[in-house]
């Protein structure tokens, strides 16, 4: 990977550590931040955005000037460091749930009309180019000493074309805290599953009919067909608005459908997994957690051996949850 630093960018390595007698401009101190470049009226002018949340979405329009995000998320005491990772928006994403694969075909991606940094000292270091030749648009960076900041730059202008700069951000631990997002390389232990059934955004009983390698996320990205949809919310935490014209549940919430129900959910491209370990395997509970606008597996166990976990918890008495068998 290769970059050029032109006048434009050396410009921005000065202006570190002084954002403070930069141009004022509106200031994020939450999870998203949206904000448009028309309200700056110089080109150089710096915007600070603090965000405090472990994931959120910037979202910034018709970008001029550029942006410094400071990265203070909220972490466990003896959590000093961290690592973000950040997925540009090139392109809509296609729905959780799907009917038909032609019809969940991805657009054309689009050029991301910013460059981005890691603040290092006294210097910027290249995160993301729309002309790096890098396909992938998830980046990830450590913090250093308990900080971490990027300063996105916004390209010039090429006429009246209305732009904006999306990315959508994520902060991990460096600590070996259990986290949904960790166990998808390995079978999850029974508390484990417990804990992802009861708390991931999408949990389903389904067959894995396909697996295709995403370079672009580099993820692995599994095609479930469901057999029993347990819990689907959107990326705005509600419930997913499913339209009955295509499919209608039994008590049991076994899926009736007039046309098969699909869906797509990602593991890590380091993980190896496909569909020759699960095609034509049988059937399997998959439960999934949004992470960076795409449903990233937690566990998937085998549905003979969940239906038996969580009868037993069940009767136990101390299930986290209503365990679905």
């Amino acid at each position: 990977m290769s970059f050029k630093m032109d006048p434009w960018t050396i410009f921005w390595t000065f202006v570190l550590g002084l954002t403070s007698i930069a141009e004022a401009g509106p200031i994020g101190d939450q999870c998203d931040w949206t904000g448009s470049g028309l309200s700056t009226s110089a080109e150089r002018g710096v915007t600070p955005v603090y965000l405090r949340c472990r994931e959120g979405t910037v979202s910034w329009l018709y970008p001029r000037g550029a942006l410094r995000l400071l990265f203070r998320p909220p972490l466990p005491a003896d959590d000093r460091d961290f690592r973000v990772c950040i997925r540009v928006i090139r392109r809509p994403d296609p729905p959780d749930l799907f009917h038909s694969l032609q019809l969940n075909d991805l657009e054309a991606a689009e050029r991301f009309p910013a460059r981005i940094f890691v603040e290092g000292v006294h210097r910027l270091i290249p995160l993301y180019a729309p002309d790096d030749n890098d396909p992938r648009e998830l980046r990830c960076f450590r913090s250093k000493h308990g900080r971490a900041a990027l300063y996105v730059e916004a390209e010039p202008e090429e006429g009246p074309k209305r732009r904006v700069a999306t990315f959508k951000y994520e902060v991990r631990t460096l600590e070996r805290h259990y986290d949904p997002a960790t166990a998808e390389c390995r079978p999850c232990s029974e508390s484990e599953l417990e804990l992802a059934f009861c708390t991931s955004d999408f949990v389903a009983r389904a067959v894995i009919v396909g697996s295709e390698q995403r370079e672009d996320l580099d993820t692995t990205q599994l095609t479930l067909r469901l057999t029993k949809l347990i819990r689907a919310t959107g990326a705005d935490g509600e419930p997913s608005d499913l339209d009955d014209e295509y499919y209608r549940y039994e008590t049991d919430n076994t899926l009736r459908a007039k046309r098969s129900l699909h869906a797509h959910v990602h593991v890590s491209a380091a993980c190896g997994a496909g569909a020759g370990a699960g095609a034509g395997a049988g059937e399997f509970v998959v439960m999934a957690r949004r992470a960076l606008g795409r449903l990233r597996l937690a566990c998937a166990p085998r549905a003979a051996h969940w239906d038996r976990l969580a009868r037993r918890r069940t009767a136990d008495g101390n299930a986290h949850c209503a365990l679905q068998p």
